[in-house]
């Protein structure tokens, strides 16, 4: 364990417990629980899902998109380091990359259950289909994969184990494969702003594309509109630069107090406070155009078939439009805000951007048009997950929470080296 670091514990009368160790068993125990439905997937297939060819996307793919919404705080803080150069946000853009990395990384765990396939991961890498926004987004995810993997490598070498073990003396080749690697990592630092200015891109195409894709899927009634790439675009930094904000405060504040100064997370919190009252106004506007303005008697019914079955407007008028107009004043306010009301609020923008990529998911598939040229209608289809669905569920999640546990732990996020 590095010094100086506080682990959190839990007063029970007079003694004080680290509850880290258990934290952890509690983790490992929900990853043997997913490998159970892993292993049951990956050899019976998607039939023990409640996946069908009406409701081709479930629980996996709402947890793959907001997995993948949750690390835009990379991006975002890639700039704000490197290209605006600021160097007091500096630490927490290392967190940032961290949650990007754990992000990413975690949604390709989810695609390879999802995948009718998943040996054929590869495929999109070597049989190109330029004509889809799918393939697009593939592409997308795993060259800024890549990315986000040359931007962490540099922190994790800078973990003591790295320099001062006794086994890179004792074994002469591990200790030039350090060698070797501490130069690459040196070099990947280095080009931090290329690493930056490549990762802005990719994640504004797929964010983008993302949304875009819904236009050209079934059922896009109630689905598409022409905001929906910027709203995902705005709904990942919303959402991911929140979550940075909770991170940030657990591990710079309660576990590592005095490395970041409480006016660099305040201002964390204010810009997530300002992009989430940007996308609500956005998102309203887009109700308005969508479901006033143009009024569609489809439209009007899908919504109306969605209500009967599931809390779709309510979840939509108070998840996705009143709590994040009332975090994001908040957020806005920080300096006269505590940092406990601060993090309590800072969960609106997260779950604004859950249910952003739930609604959108099984809006156009429980509830879709048929587009019958003389007589369109409405199809009511219906998907209840399964075990399975849960289990690798607990899977991905438990992986998240335990990756991001042992580096809130263990990882230096500060340099000693004068160059950095």
């Amino acid at each position: 364990m590095l010094a100086n670091i506080h682990p959190p514990t839990l007063r029970i009368g007079k003694r004080s417990i680290v509850i880290f160790p258990y934290w952890i068993a509690l983790l490992i125990a929900g990853i043997l629980f997913g490998l159970v439905g892993a292993v049951t997937v990956l050899r019976d297939g998607l039939h023990v899902t409640g996946l069908s060819n009406a409701i081709p996307w479930g629980l996996w793919i709402s947890i793959d998109l907001s997995a993948i919404a949750m690390g835009g705080c990379a991006f975002v803080f890639g700039v704000v380091v490197y290209i605006l150069r600021i160097k007091r946000f500096e630490v927490i853009g290392k967190l940032a990359v961290l949650l990007g990395f754990l992000g990413y990384s975690t949604a390709g765990m989810v695609l390879l259950f999802d995948l009718g396939q998943p040996l054929r991961f590869w495929h999109p890498i070597v049989f190109w289909q330029p004509h889809s926004l799918l393939w697009e987004v593939t592409m997308c995810v795993v060259l800024y994969l890549s990315v986000l993997i040359a931007e962490i490598l540099p922190i994790v070498l800078e973990h003591p184990v790295f320099h001062t073990h006794p086994w890179l003396t004792r074994f002469p080749w591990l200790g030039n494969l350090m060698k070797f690697a501490h130069k690459v990592a040196h070099w990947f630092h280095s080009a931090g702003p290329i690493l930056a200015v490549a990762g802005l891109t990719l994640s504004l195409l797929h964010q983008a594309s993302l949304g875009a894709t819904y236009s050209v899927l079934a059922g896009r009634g109630i689905w598409f509109n022409q905001s929906a790439p910027v709203q995902f675009v705005f709904s990942a930094m919303s959402g991911g630069i929140s979550l940075l904000f909770l991170a940030s405060v657990f591990v710079f504040r309660v576990m590592r107090p005095g490395q970041v100064t409480d006016e660099a997370l305040k201002d964390v919190a204010r810009l997530a406070g300002g992009i989430t009252l940007l996308l609500t106004y956005l998102r309203v506007w887009d109700w308005a155009v969508t479901n006033y303005y143009s009024f569609n008697r489809e439209i009007a019914l899908q919504t109306e078939m969605l209500d009967k079955i599931a809390p779709y407007s309510l979840t939509f008028w108070i998840g996705q439009a009143l709590l994040p107009i009332i975090a994001g004043s908040v957020m806005m306010a920080a300096n006269k805000v505590s940092f406990r009301a601060l993090m309590a609020v800072s969960f609106f923008p997260i779950i604004a951007a859950v249910l952003t990529r739930w609604n959108y998911n099984f809006a156009g598939l429980i509830a879709s048009i048929t587009y019958d040229p003389f007589t369109p209608g409405v199809i009511l289809n219906s998907y209840t997950p399964t075990w399975v669905e849960f289990s690798v569920a607990s899977l991905v999640i438990s992986y998240w929470l335990l990756m991001f546990s042992l580096a809130a732990q263990y990882l230096p996020f500060q340099s000693t080296k004068e160059h950095h």
